[in-house]
């Protein structure tokens, strides 16, 4: 639990290089694809699991370089609790909902005009 809790430090380099690499891959798919598409879904699946690990490992970074050392305890606590609930919502909004790459895109439509 120790390893999970500093994720900065306990080994996980490896993942967090391949979480910048299928980041830097599913955000272009993701921009590009076209509504319900295979490649829309594989994007979607990709930052279900790509953000919430590139989340928990950076942040632990920051609490490691700016939280003292007494209070890093709890708040490496507070981050992997942050970590699960994004994983949640994402996971929600993937398989209840149209999708993260479809509901960020609904931020840049127009809205229909009532007639």
């Amino acid at each position: 639990m120790q390893r999970i809790l500093a994720a900065d430090i306990g080994g996980f380099n490896k993942a967090y290089e391949l979480s910048n690499y299928a980041l830097a891959a599913a955000v272009p798919a993701a921009v590009f694809s076209s509504t319900d598409s295979a490649m829309q879904k594989a994007a979607d699946w990709t930052f279900s699991l790509a953000v919430p690990l590139h989340m928990q490992i950076t942040t632990n970074a920051l609490v490691t370089d700016y939280v003292p050392t007494r209070f890093r305890g709890p708040v490496r606590a507070a981050v992997l609790g942050a970590s699960l609930v994004t994983y949640l919502g994402i996971m929600k909004v993937n398989l209840a909902g149209p999708g993260l790459t479809e509901t960020v895109k609904t931020l840049w439509r127009k809205q229909p005009t009532p007639a």
